[in-house]
């Protein structure tokens, strides 16, 4: 087995392709597994090149764009079904596709790997993933706003201006929360606030001590040349959306688990927007947090405990983070934060994905450059927040404790938004015998005490209730879930187990599909 295959797949990808390649898989059996799954992924593109090397241009761009790179798979027609269709010449086509990674800037040098299928060849083109100091890649002759790609699913989407211009603030250090606005005065600043400050300043950094207010102010980022900064703005304006009419959050309160579709404020049974500083903004949607949510009382060794739908701790941290690491450039400063409390989940969206080419897996725990580092530093001063990577951590905790469903970490690059959902709804039933019996019944797996059921036992309840054709949703709500995570992580493992089987293999995606004991 080639060590560009077993290198790739044996990578944590559960996120990059939902089709699970084996850690252990050899290129014939990815193959399978992607004509089995009938479909590309984030990190798997297919293409026929029966009669000539395809132009790959853009998905050599997106796969270097990320960090999980890729593999793009020569000699398989998707428009065939996935059949394997062979390439014409397997030494011209790894000869012409290394000629388009040459037309890059940078240059892209694909690996290979081949493998033969009934006397045809398929040959696997693996991409490296650049770290951000190299991005963005695009195909030099084009241009980088026509050519530069990022990977979507299991499509190449040019790049927008905001991920172009992030990716280049990144290389250059640029720091747009020590930006100043064209009509930034020092009168826009709260006076109490400024002398509450530069008293905390000296106090928490020593070496302040002996300087002078204007000097306090000008190196702890609060001014620049004798003007306040977006971050001074946010954190200590009277009213900072004088300069920034969105840099504000909204905060909405949806009756189910889904927007609806009427017009208006139909849609909310409660709508607020929240001005002034970050402090400000944050104590008002953690009011609506609070006035929107309910309470569940539990008994602790005999004692009378009333728990709050939503922890204070999660959901000021989900608040603070979005505020703080949130992106405040020109392409985003037009966008609100948005907080959204559904009937089993709070949703809370920023502005900016995750900065500096950092992977999910290593949010909140890696020790990254920091988006807005003299934001952060105010708010440290001020003790509204700080910036030792514990925020996530906290907020995951707080949700174990709870039994809750675990908190999701969505970032949607294409769209420049980082979102964090979370439930309020129990991750695991407590037993297999239990969780059969409900499925019979047709009652949800996810019980008020949170308590965790095994993952095998979870699986033999779904077969269970699939002894009748069911759909992703009627197997989403038995295990109290979305349907897609409900699809991603239990249905497509009992498929590929042989566990369950689709009354319409034809078409994996299909509305009608149902599933069905095998």
């Amino acid at each position: 087995m080639s060590n560009i295959i077993l290198n790739f797949v044996g990578r944590d990808h559960s996120r990059a392709w939902q089709g699970n390649v084996d850690a252990d898989a050899s290129l014939t059996e990815v193959v399978k597994q992607v004509q089995r799954n009938q479909r590309e992924g984030q990190i798997i593109e297919v293409k026929a090149a029966a009669e000539g090397t395809p132009r790959v241009y853009d998905s050599l761009s997106s796969f270097s764009n990320q960090n999980e790179g890729g593999f793009i798979l020569f000699g398989i027609d998707e428009g065939q079904d996935f059949t394997t269709t062979g390439v014409f010449a397997a030494q011209q086509l790894k000869k012409e596709v290394v000629g388009q990674g040459e037309a890059m800037t940078p240059v892209v040098r694909p690996e290979f790997d081949e493998a033969s299928f009934d006397g045809k060849t398929v040959v696997c083109a693996f991409i490296s993933g650049l770290p951000m100091s190299q991005r963005s890649v695009y195909r030099t002759k084009a241009g980088i706003t026509q050519s530069a790609y990022t990977r979507v699913n299991d499509a190449d989407v040019r790049m927008s201006a905001t991920q172009l211009y992030e990716i280049e603030s990144f290389k250059d250090g640029r720091r747009d929360d020590a930006s100043l606005a064209p009509d930034a005065r020092m009168d826009m600043l709260d006076a109490k606030a400024v002398r509450d400050f530069v008293r905390q300043a000296t106090q928490e950094r020593p070496k302040l001590a002996r300087r002078q207010d204007d000097e306090i102010l000008e190196l702890t980022g609060v001014t620049k040349d004798g003007k306040p900064t977006l971050a001074d703005l946010m954190t200590l304006g009277d009213y900072p959306q004088q300069a920034y009419p969105n840099l504000c959050i909204t905060a909405s309160v949806v009756a189910g688990t889904e927007l609806g579709k009427g017009n208006g404020d139909e849609r909310f049974i409660d709508s607020k927007r929240f001005e002034g500083g970050i402090g400000e903004m944050i104590e008002g949607a953690m009011a609506v947090v609070r006035r929107n949510s309910k309470t569940t009382t539990r008994i602790r060794d005999g004692v009378r405990i009333d728990l709050p739908q939503y922890p204070e701790t999660a959901v000021r941290e989900i608040l603070t983070n979005a505020l703080m690491h949130r992106d405040y450039g020109p392409y985003c400063n037009g966008s609100p934060v948005r907080l959204t409390l559904f009937s089993d989940r709070l949703e809370c969206t920023n502005p900016g994905g995750i900065y500096g080419g950092q992977s999910l897996n290593e949010f909140g725990f890696a020790n990254s450059q920091t988006r807005n580092p003299t934001l952060v530093s105010l708010l440290e001063i001020e003790h509204i927040a700080e910036n030792r990577h514990s925020g996530i951590p906290a907020i995951q905790e707080e949700a174990r404790e709870r039994g809750y469903k675990p908190v999701e970490f969505l970032s949607r690059q294409a769209q420049a938004s980082f979102t964090v959902k979370f439930y309020s709804v129990a991750d695991e039933p407590a037993n297999a015998p239990e969780a059969v019996a409900k499925a019979q019944m047709g009652v949800p797996l996810a019980g008020a005490a949170g308590t965790a059921m095994d993952r095998e036992d979870k699986l033999a309840a779904i077969v269970e209730l699939c002894q009748t054709p069911q759909t992703a949703e009627d197997v989403a709500e038995l295990l109290g879930i979305g349907k897609y995570y409900a699809r991603r992580n239990y249905i497509e493992q009992l498929l590929r187990e042989g566990r369950l089987a689709m009354t319409n293999p034809d078409r994996p995606r299909s509305r009608s599909q149902r599933f069905v004991a095998a």
